[in-house]
C-alpha cells in the first residue's frame, strides 16, 4: 500500500499549488480551507494506513484449507500440554485428548494444532486409548503447524490402535506414533474414506533410526476406500523420508496393511528403513501386505511417487487372498537404499502375489538386493502382469546387484513377463516350476548362474519329437538356430521348429554376448532382444525360417524361444555365434547371344556383365524351354564368358540363364534369354 499513500502526499501538495495559482487573498478563508483540506488528507492517510497493515497481515496469514477438499477449518483445537487427563494444575482443556474429543463433537471440518511450551520432542504418554476420530467432516491433526515433534506413545493403551479412524475426510500429519502395544497398529482406518496420511514416523523414536514398535505402522481395514498414505510435496527421491513421506519402520509385523479395501494410494513413503534410506529399520512381516484389496496403487510413474520397501522381515511386499485383483505396484524400490545403488540386506523376498491373486500388475520397479526371490507368484495366483522391472541391478540398469537365489519363480498359470531386465543371480533368471500359460517375452535376460529360463527340473531340458511331453508351459520345445550371418548392419537368422502340427507360434530371437556352458549345454541367455517372427508348423509339426533385422547386433551369440497359442513360452535354445557374411551378389546381365537371337557359332560363346561379389558363376542351358531337357551345366565357371565343351544338336531353340555366387553360397540369377543353332 505504500504507493497509495505516495499518491495521497503528492495529492496534497496539489493542493497548496491549486490554492496558491488561484491567489486567494482572503487569509481566514484561506486558512479555514487549508484545515478542511488537512482533515480530508489525515483521514484518506489512515484509511491507506489500515488497507496497508490488512494487506500485510493478509500475505502473511494465508487461509489454512484442507489438502484435499480445498475448505477452511470451521474450529482450530490447540493442544498446549503433554498431559493425556485431567491434573490439578490442569482441567483437561488443551490436551491432545481433549482436542480430539472437541473435534468430534463440533460441527464441520476442524484442526488440531500443537502450542505446547519449550521446543524439540513433546511426548504425550497416552494413559488409556485416545478417542477414535468420528467426524465425517473431518479433522486435520496437524503435527507440524508448531516448532515441536510431537510424539503420541501409546506404550499404556490396550491392544488399540495409537489413533484409530472411522470417519472420512481426515489428515494425519507430522506426528511420531509408537510403542502400542500387542495387535495396536499405529493408524487403523476402519469404514472410513478420503483420509490423508502424510508425514508421520510410524514405529520408530522421532529421529527415524531406532525401533519403538507397534503391531503394524498403518493398518486400513475393510470399507476404507480412496485413501491416501504419503504424497509427493516436498518429498527428495533418492535421499531422505522427507515432507509428505510416511516412515513406516520398526514395527512388530507389518508396515503397511490394506485389508479388505479398495482404490488407496501408497505413495513416496519408507517401508523397512531408516528415515535416511541407508540402513534397515525392518518390520517383523511384511513391508506392504495387500490381501482381499481391489483396485490399490503402491508407487506412482514418477520419481517423487516411489516407495523405497526393504529390509522388512518376510517378504516387502505381498499381495494375497482370491480377492486381491486389479492392484498395481509401480515404480517402486524394493530391496535398495533410497537411491537404488546398494541393498539394504535382510531376508526378504522381493514382491510375492500368493493365494489366488489375479490381475494384478507389477510395472517399472526396481527389485534388487532382496535376501530372498525377487518376485515369486505361487498358490494360483493367475494373470499377474509383470512388465518394465529391473531385476537384479542397480537403479540405474549398469551395476549388478542381485537378488539371494532366483531373480523370478512363476509357480502358476497364465502369468505374463515382458520387456523386463533380468540379471545378475547366483541361479536361473526365471524359473516356471508349475503352471502353464506363462509367456515370457522381450526381455533382457543376462549374466545368471544357471539357466536365463528354466522349465520344470532344475536342469536343460531337451526338445521332444512333436513336442508330445507335457509339464509345465508344457515343456514347449525351442527352437533349433542353425545360422546367424550379419552383413552391412543386417543379420539374418536361420532355423526351425518341430513341435506341435499344424500350430501357431511366436519366435523370439536374442542375442547374448556367449554361449554358456550350463548342464554341459551350449544354452544361451538373451542380453538383447532383436526381434520376433511368426511361424506356423505343418502336419508334421515342422517348420524352417528365415528372416532378417536391420541395426542388430554384430558380435556374440543368437538364442531364441518359442511360445504358442496359449502363452506358454519354451526354455532359451541352444546358441548360434554371429558370423560376417559375404553381402549377397548382384544378378547378371546377359550380353550374347541376343535374347531369340540366331548364331552360327556351335558351341557358341556365352557372355555377360559381371557381378558384384561373386567368386564364381554357374551356368545353365536348356533345350525347347526354361523347364526343358537339361542339356549342359556348369557350377564352377570363374570369368564371365563361357563356351560349353561341346556342340548343341541344330533345328532347336536353347534357353541359357546365369548364377552368380559368393563365397558364402548365396547366389543371385540372371534372366532366361534364348538362341537358335543355325
Amino acid at each position: 500500500m505504500r504507493p497509495s499513500m505516495t499518491i495521497f502526499l503528492f495529492n496534497a501538495r496539489r493542493g497548496d499549488d491549486i490554492l496558491h495559482l488561484r491567489g486567494m487573498k482572503d487569509g481566514k478563508a484561506t486558512m479555514k480551507l487549508l484545515k478542511v483540506v488537512s482533515t480530508l488528507l489525515s483521514v484518506l492517510f489512515a484509511v491507506a494506513l489500515s488497507l496497508t497493515i490488512a494487506s500485510a497481515a493478509n500475505e502473511h496469514h494465508k487461509p489454512v484449507v484442507h489438502p484435499l477438499l480445498g475448505i477452511e477449518p470451521v474450529h482450530t483445537y490447540v493442544v498446549t500440554t503433554t498431559n493425556d487427563r485431567p491434573d490439578n494444575n490442569n482441567p483437561g482443556n488443551g490436551t491432545f485428548r481433549w482436542a480430539i474429543l472437541q473435534a468430534n463433537s463440533s460441527a464441520g471440518f476442524d484442526r488440531i494444532i500443537f502450542d505446547i511450551p519449550g521446543s524439540g520432542v513433546q511426548t504425550i504418554k497416552a494413559k488409556d486409548d485416545l478417542p477414535e476420530i468420528k467426524d465425517n467432516a473431518g479433522v486435520w491433526i496437524d503435527g507440524k503447524a508448531g516448532d515441536d515433534r510431537i510424539e503420541i506413545d501409546g506404550a499404556q493403551t490396550s491392544n488399540h490402535h495409537g489413533l484409530a479412524v472411522e470417519s472420512n475426510n481426515n489428515v494425519i500429519q507430522g506426528l511420531v506414533i509408537n510403542n502400542v502395544p500387542d495387535g495396536g497398529t499405529a493408524i487403523g482406518l476402519w469404514q472410513s474414506s478420503n483420509n490423508l496420511i502424510i508425514g508421520n514416523y510410524l514405529g520408530t523414536n522421532p529421529g527415524g533410526t531406532v525401533s519403538r514398535s507397534t503391531h503394524s505402522g498403518i493398518w486400513i481395514g475393510p470399507g476404507s476406500n480412496n485413501n491416501i498414505v504419503g504424497g509427493t510435496n516436498g518429498v527428495t527421491p533418492g535421499s531422505a523420508c522427507t515432507g509428505d513421506c510416511n516412515l513406516l519402520s520398526g514395527n512388530r509385523s507389518h508396515g503397511i496393511v490394506i485389508d479388505h479395501a479398495s482404490n488407496n494410494k501408497v505413495i513416496g513413503n519408507f517401508i523397512g528403513l531408516n528415515a535416511s534410506g541407508t540402513a534397515a529399520l525392518q518390520n517383523g512381516d511384511d513391508g506392504v501386505l495387500l490381501g482381499n484389496a481391489v483396485g490399490n496403487t503402491v508407487g506412482g510413474a514418477t520419481p517423487a511417487e516411489r516407495n523405497v520397501i526393504s529390509g522388512n522381515r518376510t517378504i516387502n511386499v505381498e499381495i494375497g487372498d482370491t480377492g486381491s485383483k486389479r492392484n498395481l505396484i509401480q515404480g517402486n524400490y524394493i530391496g535398495t537404499n533410497s537411491a537404488g545403488n546398494a541393498a539394504i540386506g535382510g531376508p526378504a523376498a522381493g514382491i510375492v502375489v500368493d493365494n489366488k491373486a489375479t490381475d494384478n500388475t507389477l510395472d517399472s520397479n526396481v527389485i534388487s538386493g532382496n535376501g530372498g526371490t525377487g518376485i515369486l507368484v505361487f498358490l494360483g495366483a493367475t494373470r499377474t502382469l509383470i512388465q518394465y522391472n529391473i531385476i537384479g541391478y542397480t537403479a540405474d540398469g549398469n551395476g549388478s546387484l542381485r537378488n539371494n537365489g532366483n531373480g523370478v519363480i512363476l509357480n502358476a498359470s497364465n502369468n505374463q513377463f515382458l520387456s523386463n531386465k533380468l540379471g545378475n543371480h547366483p541361479n536361473d533368471g526365471i524359473r516356471v516350476k508349475a503352471g502353464t500359460g506363462n509367456t515370457i517375452r522381450m526381455n533382457s535376460i543376462h549374466n545368471n548362474g544357471k539357466l536365463g529360463i528354466n522349465i520344470a527340473v532344475d536342469g536343460f531340458t531337451p526338445n521332444d519329437p512333436g513336442d508330445a511331453d507335457n509339464g509345465p508351459n508344457t515343456l514347449q520345445n525351442f527352437p533349433v538356430v542353425t545360422q546367424a550371418g550379419t552383413n552391412n548392419g543386417t543379420l539374418t537368422i536361420k532355423g526351425n521348429l518341430n513341435s506341435r502340427p499344424n500350430a501357431r507360434f511366436a519366435l523370439d530371437f536374442y542375442q547374448n554376448p556367449a554361449c554358456d556352458n550350463t548342464y554341459f549345454r551350449n544354452v544361451g541367455e538373451g542380453k538383447t532382444y532383436v526381434g520376433s517372427l511368426d511361424v506356423t508348423t505343418n502336419g508334421s509339426g515342422n517348420v524352417s525360417f528365415s528372416t532378417s533385422f536391420g541395426n542388430a547386433p554384430t558380435t556374440g551369440i543368437i538364442s531364441a524361444t518359442a511360445t504358442d497359442a496359449a502363452g506358454n513360452t519354451s526354455e532359451f535354445s541352444t546358441c548360434a555365434a554371429i558370423v560376417g557374411i559375404e553381402p549377397a551378389p548382384t544378378p547378371p546381365q546377359l550380353l550374347s547371344p541376343d535374347n531369340g537371337g540366331i548364331v552360327a557359332q556351335n558351341p557358341p560363346l556365352l557372355d555377360w556383365n559381371p557381378s558384384a561379389n561373386a567368386v564364381r558363376y554357374t551356368v545353365m542351358v536348356r533345350q525347347d524351354g526354361t523347364k526343358g531337357v537339361k542339356v549342359h551345366a556348369n557350377k564352377n565357371v570363374l570369368t564371365d564368358q563361357y563356351t560349353p565343351p561341346s556342340p548343341f544338336a541344330t533345328g532347336h531353340t536353347y534357353y541359357w540363364r546365369v548364377s552368380a555366387c559368393n563365397a558364402s553360397k548365396v547366389c543371385a540369377k540372371s534372366a532366361w534369354f534364348s538362341f537358335t543353332i543355325q
